[in-house]
């Protein structure tokens, strides 16, 4: 699963659905991703083994960290080399799935289902690729898919060479603003907290604008947007300047993407700080998703594959 431009796509969430739906299903799925931003070396590195979270952010990444704490009961796994990192899951952990996290350019592992991301408002980025673009790969590869998802689908035509895509499934995802957690107590708010009401943001992701409408969809009043580069590494200068910004434009929370709160919390705040769950979902294809995610893995199964 992966996608063909560089910068974010919603992977992340994608990942954590087709786990959950695997395990809905009766299967036993392990994640196999990168770890990027963190900074271990090893070749593999166990964050979860499907019951405690093993490893932190600073040396497996806050997405690999982030998938654990909401997933807790699927191994996942970091290092560069899948297949290295495959063996050892197959080898240690009572599993029958591999998810490979942005893995669609990984082609020395034979996969049952590959899945193409492409975010609605620009699959294809520039259209040209890099360094001159945003493409990993001709756009012509979307044929190697068995399935593409647009995701941030806003409604309306998908700007997208039909020639690629031929008679590929297909399936639109959005994300939306499910709840908010408090940084320091855990309590659970209800999103109409927000409606109306002044607030501070600040993420550290991929694709911040998707961060930022997302909680003006909610009808908050954004203040304040701070957006750092992806995977940035928090300080207490940083946090301060944001808690500063807070209490002058009067806001009453300060918001924060679950990737960067995995990286905050030994940090005292002085202010209300909230982590905003985001929760993907499938507007049009569920049954194209679900059929493909499970069916594919029954076939496997009855072959003998993994």
């Amino acid at each position: 699963m992966g996608n063909l431009t560089l910068g974010g796509t919603g992977k992340t969430p994608f990942v954590m659905m087709i786990a959950e739906t695997l395990r809905g299903n009766g299967f036993k799925p392990a994640i196999l991703t990168r770890g990027y931003g963190g900074k271990s070396k090893k070749p593999v590195n166990v964050v979860c083994d499907g019951k405690s979270i093993l490893l932190s952010p600073e040396w497996v990444g806050d997405e690999a960290v982030m998938m654990a704490e909401k997933l807790k009961n699927v191994p996942i796994v970091t290092g560069s080399d899948r297949l290295q990192t495959g063996r050892y899951v197959l080898e240690n952990f009572e599993v029958d799935t591999l998810i490979l996290d942005d893995g669609f350019q990984h082609l020395a592992l034979r996969r049952d289902l590959d899945i193409l991301l492409c975010d609605h408002q620009k699959p294809l980025g520039n259209n040209h690729i890099f360094p001159a673009g945003e493409l990993r790969e001709p756009a012509s590869e979307t044929r190697r898919a068995d399935m593409v998802c647009f995701t941030r689908y806003l409604g309306g035509p998908i700007k997208f060479p039909s020639k690629y895509l031929g008679s590929i499934p297909q399936i639109k995802t959005h994300l939306r603003l499910d709840s908010l957690i408090n940084m320091e107590t855990g309590d659970v708010c209800e999103v109409d907290v927000l409606k109306n009401q002044p607030v501070v943001a600040f993420c550290g992701i991929a694709n911040p604008e998707g961060f930022r409408q997302i909680l003006q969809d909610t009808q908050a009043q954004l203040k304040v947007f701070k957006a750092f580069p992806d995977h940035h590494e928090y300080n207490l200068n940083d946090i301060k300047e944001l808690e500063s910004q807070a209490s002058k434009e009067e806001a009453k929370f300060i918001l924060v993407s679950e990737k960067d709160a995995v990286k905050l919390k030994d940090i005292k705040f002085s202010f209300p700080v909230y982590k905003v769950v985001i929760d993907l979902e499938i507007l049009e294809g569920r049954e194209i998703f679900n059929n493909q995610i499970t069916t594919s893995r029954r076939s496997s199964t009855n072959r003998g594959g993994n």
